[in-house]
């Protein structure tokens, strides 16, 4: 029987693989808890107020906004801002679409089957929203210089179409079609790389119909080669991209929410992946970052579970193996995460997106694998 667009964009969601159905809240102000839209989904870093802080934007799938947090520098919040979006933004990104020199949004709306594009007016301020229709469920976007002539373009992965489409980019905020590619089954999640070490951006995109990995190698020219699929476990959600093995080229840690572990495919530096081990995590889990939280030198893994409601800390010893740390419990299910060093101490800190709080937290990281919520009082939400 053929399925209808909702179902997918339910299982998209989180919520027919494992997760819980949320009700609408309101995040706690005295725990540190940032409100972020009923059903955050997605988020990105960067410093959008050009203030030397970490930022951080969030999509909201059932809100249909995109929540702004400007980041003070010191593991807290300083103020909490919203834009209006297309129906069930599911994803966002960020880069210089109009060649300011200011980060700017772009969230992928699937209910509506459009983008959305929001232009920095260099103080963190989105103006001037600009929709871009026509797609029919766009799930995931990468934004990165394809063509190599200095700006910026769009990768967009469609789960209804089971397609990736690059759109060219004039430098202007402009988009126009370019090329497309046939992708797994149900793409869900995509990502940028350097598979074949030759500088040039490739993409992997994970396919939830299918069980597998999308990888196509860029030519520099906007185009790419034909689509290479890498089998993987079940319900492949969120990617990481490292050499964990120090042999100099990139590897691949994804999450597979169907076997409740986290799989490590070795690069032999020319865009091909081979499976090197597999990690059990909690149950259901969907995000994964790596960096080297513990300080020795070498990449770690943290796994969001949602069910379990708890983090997995994987310890990396550089050559492909990893030792669990003690988990971390969590009030509520992350749905996604990020890594970056909010209280400017040098070591990584991470943003959690809860998706039955509607809400945000920033953990600090202690440099051994352990992580502390911050308990700063939120900020107040405007709406923009």
């Amino acid at each position: 029987m053929k399925r209808s667009r909702w179902f997918w964009l339910i299982i998209l969601c989180g919520l027919g693989v494992g997760g819980r159905l949320a009700t609408p809240a309101t995040a706690p102000a005295d725990e540190g808890h940032e409100a972020a839209g009923r059903f955050p989904h997605s988020v990105v870093l960067a410093d959008v107020n050009r203030d030397g802080h970490l930022d951080i934007a969030i999509a909201a799938s059932a809100d249909r906004k995109v929540t702004v947090l400007f980041g003070n520098g010191k593991g807290g919040v300083a103020a909490n801002h919203s834009y209006e979006a297309g129906r069930g933004p599911i994803w966002i990104a960020s880069g210089d679409l109009n060649g300011d020199g200011h980060p700017d949004l772009v969230s992928a709306n699937s209910g509506a089957g459009s983008l959305s594009l929001y232009f920095n007016d260099g103080q963190g301020r989105f103006l001037g929203r600009k929709d871009v229709e026509t797609f029919k469920a766009p799930v995931a976007v990468v934004v990165a210089d394809f063509d190599r002539d200095g700006r910026m373009d769009l990768a967009v992965a469609d789960t209804i179409l089971s397609e990736i489409h690059i759109l060219r980019g004039d430098g202007k905020g402009g988009l126009t079609r370019f090329a497309q590619y046939p992708s797994g089954t149900r793409p869900h999640i995509m990502a940028e790389a350097d598979l074949n070490k030759d500088g040039i951006v490739d993409l992997v995109a994970t396919s939830l119909g299918q069980h597998t990995l999308t990888v196509l190698l860029g030519k520099g020219n906007g185009t790419f080669e034909e689509p290479r699929t890498v089998t993987v476990g079940r319900f492949p959600h969120y990617m990481a991209f490292a050499d964990f093995t120090g042999d100099g080229h990139q590897d691949v840690a994804v999450v597979c929410a169907g076997d409740d572990a986290v799989f490590i495919l070795a690069g032999d530096g020319k865009g091909s992946l081979r499976k090197l081990a597999e990690f059990p995590t909690g149950v259901n889990p969907h995000p994964v970052v790596a960096r080297d939280f513990t300080g020795d030198g070498h990449l770690d893994l943290v796994i969001g579970n949602r069910s379990t409601q708890d983090l997995t800390i994987l310890k990396g010893d550089g050559k492909g193996q990893f030792t669990r740390l003690p988990r971390v419990e969590l009030p509520d299910d992350a749905i996604v995460l990020a890594a970056g060093d909010f209280d400017e101490d040098g070591t990584p800190d991470l943003v959690l997106i809860f998706a039955s709080l509607h809400a945000a937290r920033i953990y600090r990281g202690d440099g051994q694998g352990g992580f502390i919520p911050v308990a700063s009082p939120a900020s107040r939400a405007t709406r923009s």
